[in-house]
């Protein structure tokens, strides 16, 4: 992005040659903890991870230690788990390249131990030798390719694992947030109800003391009638 002022914030370009390891996830972090894009707190600080509660588009990439830094991580966001995967396995690629490159170059610093001979003086490997080398290796490779196919499909097993976990625990925490809700409503219509009720008490109360008071002066007329009748 274009911008007139420089960022301070921005990393330092990593080297292909400084990466130890790249791993699918958020390694050695919760992903929910971390910040979200607009860098303003934590994705938690309204109790939702929002755009950080897919660990399936984090990736972290380990780099070697600097005298600054004893440990270097760095933590991407992608916006679909596609994209992190081809970024991993595009890595992942080139540093296995890189690996058997380093590797044949390496092996080849040991050919100067090893016996010359004159240019007129052939040396006979038989084919069948040759077919038995390139056969071990191609069965190693298939190996190699086969368990590198489970992995890929192991993860994409577990990673649609976690995500069926977390939409679970979203609608329980949903189902709780709305039970929680309707009984705070419940008990507020309880404490209504029951004022309610008390004030229909005490107004009971008061009736049946004037209906006390209304039977006693009936009954003091009715005696005041009778007193006149009989005198």
């Amino acid at each position: 992005m274009a911008s007139s002022s420089v960022d301070k914030s921005a990393l330092e370009p990593l080297s292909l040659h400084d990466i130890l390891e790249v791993k699918a996830g958020c390694s050695d972090y919760d992903h929910t903890e971390l910040p979200n894009s607009t860098g303003k707190g934590k994705a938690k600080a309204k109790g939702k991870a929002g755009e950080n509660s897919q660990s399936s588009l984090f990736l972290t990439i380990k780099a070697t230690p600097t005298p600054v830094a004893l440990s270097r991580l760095y933590i991407l966001r992608f916006k679909s788990r596609g994209a992190r995967n081809d970024m991993l396995n595009g890595l992942r690629g080139m540093l296995a390249d890189m690996q058997i490159h380093e590797g044949v170059s390496v092996s080849g610093l040991n050919f100067t131990n090893e016996p010359e001979f004159e240019d007129d003086e052939e040396i006979l490997v038989p084919l069948a030798a040759v077919h038995k080398v390139i056969n071990r290796e191609r069965e190693a490779y298939d190996r190699v390719l086969l368990l590198m196919l489970q992995g890929a499909e192991d993860l994409k097993d577990k990673e649609d694992e976690l995500l069926n976990l977390r939409a679970k625990l979203e609608k329980v925490m949903d189902e709780s947030s709305e039970k929680d809700r309707v009984q705070a409503n419940d008990s507020k219509l309880i404490m209504q109800l029951s004022k309610k009720l008390e004030t229909l008490l005490m107004d009971n109360e008061d009736l049946r003391d004037q209906n006390d008071r209304l039977n006693s002066r009936l009954v003091a007329v009715e005696c005041e009638k009778m007193n006149l009748m009989s005198g």
